[in-house]
């Protein structure tokens, strides 16, 4: 097992594992464009050269609290076969520790209410239950 950055060559079993884990996912030219802006990672788990899991961190430099620069994680997913072998939480632990080396102050992530092993998930690597309601305005 390895974690990297998504490579362009990779891209067709990143996709392979976001619809596997969400139901769907962008067309492969969206997620190209991962590449080219800088503020957004991608960092994989591979088995030989299939993506197992993944989490995508956003960087923020400005922000209006306190907590500048600070890191934005969403789309984590581990294949189905993979759940439960600790694999999440390595590639976590791995965002925390780069992150912290990177000088960020903070990383936040959004979660469904009801989706309690991935709460159990983010709360094992040190995650707090924020005190703050979610707005959302679908276009």
């Amino acid at each position: 097992m390895e974690i990297d950055i998504l490579k362009q060559k990779d891209l067709e079993s990143y996709k392979e594992l976001i619809d596997e884990c969400f139901g769907t996912s962008n067309d492969l030219e969206k997620y190209q464009k991962y590449s080219e802006n800088t503020a957004y990672q991608i960092f994989v788990v591979k088995v030989e050269n299939t993506i197992i899991a993944s989490a995508t961190q956003y960087s923020i430099d400005l922000f209006t609290f306190d907590f500048q620069p600070c890191l934005m994680l969403f789309n984590v997913a581990v294949r189905t076969d993979y759940r439960e072998k600790q694999i999440a939480k390595d590639l976590l632990t791995h965002i925390i520790k780069n992150a912290r080396n990177e000088g960020y102050r903070s990383i936040s992530l959004t979660c469904l209410d009801t989706a309690y092993p991935a709460h159990r998930l983010y709360e094992s690597v040190g995650f707090k239950k924020a005190d703050s309601i979610k707005y959302a305005l679908v276009l």
